[in-house]
């Protein structure tokens, strides 16, 4: 993971293994609202730049992924692209199986036209609504369908990571069923995996009351962390730091917030209290990113707990700017 570039070598390990591969560049969501041209042009640069260690998949809804077709030439330099995907989804589990059906297809025949330069490999798709809250054996149910679908079209490889509403009603009372079903249908599959399912964790949007509370975020880390499963994040996260946004009239999470809570929490197994207090830091001072690894006040975590931590329990997270997050831990003097 290691850069050999002379500029790139001055950001400390720790930090670099934090934050490797960590953002999916999602430029054609709100608020940044790009053409496609243009986020894909975005995206071809940021491949190229100094902090390109950073990024990872491009995201699109799966109903645009045949108009990737105009910009094969495109795909077709450097390594090759990876997408992730946001699935059609729907209300219940047979609304959501059709869909999910159709939305394959589309992927299959994308993967087909553009061989091995492009790939679809993650998609990203909201629980039904009938689901959340649900018990342990009717999400299974549902998973056991999902995967009969993939190996009914012959899907290669896709995981699937399943967006839930963080609210404090059934979504996060319910999370430790849900989190036991994922982890039961995951230690099922074979090596190397078809699909393996996480959870998505939305974070912010354009009402205060999409910011879910510290509480449940660190309900989600926790019984993710307790569960063996992984999750990736969403919205809201331009800014590595927990602070006051004056837009929205609320205080916002932080991405080396969250990313960190996910670390320490794998790393020492902390309960939901502890958690808590990473994601409500303020002060990026109280962060130590050093050679041999990450601090917070008395935690430590070695590089190789960085690793394990980003590799099974916090993937990355989805952003409609490449270039804000960089800006600010510029102004934090971390890059």
């Amino acid at each position: 993971m290691e850069s050999t570039d002379s500029q790139d070598s001055l950001v400390t390990l720790s930090l670099r293994t934090l934050l490797h591969e960590v953002l999916d560049y999602a430029g054609l969501f709100p608020p940044a609202d790009l053409s496609l041209r243009r986020a894909l042009q975005n995206y071809d640069q940021y491949r190229g730049d100094q902090e390109a260690w950073m990024l990872s998949r491009f995201v699109l809804p799966v109903r645009r992924l045949p108009d990737l077709t105009t910009y094969r030439a495109l795909l077709k330099k450097g390594d090759p692209y990876q997408f992730s995907v946001l699935g059609t989804g729907g209300d219940d589990p047979d609304t959501f199986l059709a869909a999910f059906n159709r939305d394959l297809d589309v992927i299959e025949a994308f993967d087909a036209d553009h061989e091995e330069r492009a790939q679809v490999d993650v998609m990203e798709v909201p629980l039904p609504d009938s689901l959340i809250g649900s018990s342990q054996t009717d999400v299974a149910s549902f998973l056991d369908a999902v995967s009969r679908k993939l190996v009914a079209s012959g899907t290669a490889k896709l995981d699937l990571f399943l967006e839930l509403p963080l609210r404090p009603d059934d979504a996060v009372e319910g999370l430790t069923d849900l989190c036991a079903a994922v982890a039961d249908h995951n230690s099922q599959q074979a090596v190397p995996a078809r699909t393996l399912v996480g959870l998505k964790m939305r974070c912010g949007g354009a009402e205060p009351t999409d910011v879910p509370a510290v509480e449940d975020a660190a309900a989600l880390i926790a019984t993710c962390r307790n569960a063996g499963i992984p999750f990736k994040a969403t919205a809201g996260l331009h800014h590595p730091m927990r602070h006051y946004d004056d837009g929205l009239d609320t205080e916002v999470h932080g991405f080396l917030n969250i990313l960190a809570a996910a670390v320490l929490a794998a790393e020492h197994n902390l309960k939901k209290p502890d958690i808590q207090a990473v994601l409500f830091e303020e002060s990026a001072d109280h962060f130590r990113f050093l050679k041999e690894g990450l601090a917070w006040r008395d935690l430590t975590v070695s590089l190789d707990g960085i690793r394990h931590a980003r590799d099974v329990l916090a993937l990355s997270f989805g952003s409609c700017s490449f270039e804000e997050p960089i800006d600010h831990l510029r102004d934090l003097e971390l890059l």
